[in-house]
């Protein structure tokens, strides 16, 4: 009688199993990616951790701590070419710190502590980037200058946009906002 009851509910198991299991099918729910057109974006802008603020869903706080050093640090910022096929072409991409969009950040979340980091705390020597036709991503360095930014400030904001994609759309994941820390 056990073992009836065993084979009973694995067939039941099963029989549930095979019956909630679907494929992908065609139709008016296949969304057809390749006439989406090509968005040009900074990635980490665009990652969201599944507990981020709801607040925050356009803007990405990255926080990056750097030891204090006589030489500048390299902070790498990516951008990514969002788009079904990669280009035929380069793309040059350019971006720049945007305090307004610092501005706009305080005014969106209501956090008046955030503190735009001073000129002489950062270096971008070449501003551009060109991605290579086949490729998906380009990086600019931006030089953090450890040995000038106060320590004891917490709420340093770099914000990182771009401004030209060369005629490509620039996604609304364009900018990044660095947290910048310097511990001794």
């Amino acid at each position: 009688m056990k073992s009836k009851s065993i084979i009973m509910y694995f067939l039941t198991a099963g029989l549930a199993f095979f019956s909630l299991t679907s494929c992908l099918k065609s139709g008016d729910k296949y969304i057809d990616f390749s006439k989406v057109g090509t968005l040009i974006e900074l990635p980490l802008a665009a990652y969201r951790p599944s507990t981020h603020t709801p607040s925050l869903t356009v803007y990405k706080i990255a926080v990056q701590t750097y030891a204090a050093a006589s030489t500048p640090s390299d902070l790498p910022v990516v951008v990514n070419i969002a788009s079904p096929e990669t280009l035929g072409s380069d793309l040059t991409v350019t971006l720049a710190a945007d305090p307004a969009a610092l501005a706009d950040l305080k005014t969106k979340i209501g956090n008046t502590t955030y503190v735009l980091l001073p000129a002489a705390g950062y270096t971008i020597t070449n501003p551009t980037t060109t991605i290579i036709a086949g490729k998906r991503t380009g990086t600019v360095t931006v030089k953090i200058n450890t040995a000038v930014i106060d320590k004891t400030i917490t709420t340093y904001i770099l914000p990182i946009s771009i401004t030209d994609a060369s005629g490509q759309t620039i996604s609304k994941y364009k900018t990044v906002f660095y947290n910048i820390k310097v511990t001794s």
